[in-house]
C-alpha cells in the first residue's frame, strides 16, 4: 500500500497576507522589548537622582527632542504590532510596513540623541 499525501502549494512567504501576520507578531515582541528597555533606564535614571534640568540649555533641548522622537517611534511600533486593520488587506499591510520600520528608525534616533544630550550636558 502506498502512502499518497496531497499536494500543497507553496507559501509565498512575501505575500501581504504572510508580511503582515509576521508584522503583527513581531511589533508586538519589539513594543514589548523597547517598552520595558525603555522604562528600565528611565526608572533607573530618576531613581539616581538625575534631571533633565542638570543639563546645560542645549543639551535640554536635544534631550526633549530626542525623547519626544523615541516616544513617537515606540508609539508606530505600537500600532504596528496592534492586530487591528483599517481597510483591507493591502491597505493594513502598507500602513504597518510603514509603521514598523519608521518606528524602529525613529526610537533608535531618538534614543541616540537622547542619551548623546546626556553625555554631551
Amino acid at each position: 500500500m502506498t502512502d499518497v499525501s496531497p499536494q500543497r502549494e507553496p507559501v509565498d512567504l512575501m505575500s501581504p497576507e504572510q508580511e503582515l501576520a509576521r508584522i503583527d507578531r513581531t511589533g508586538t515582541l519589539w513594543f514589548a522589548a523597547a517598552l520595558i528597555a525603555g522604562a528600565m533606564v528611565f526608572c533607573a535614571t530618576l531613581i539616581s537622582g538625575w534631571r533633565p534640568a542638570d543639563l546645560g540649555a542645549t543639551a535640554r533641548v536635544f534631550w526633549w527632542v530626542g525623547t519626544a522622537v523615541g516616544a513617537s517611534g515606540l508609539a508606530s511600533i505600537g500600532y504596528a504590532g496592534c492586530p487591528v486593520y483599517w481597510g483591507g488587506v493591502t491597505t493594513a499591510h502598507l500602513q504597518k510596513s510603514i509603521a514598523i520600520r519608521a518606528g524602529l528608525v525613529l526610537l533608535l534616533l531618538g534614543s541616540g540623541v537622547a542619551v548623546t544630550a546626556t553625555l554631551a550636558g
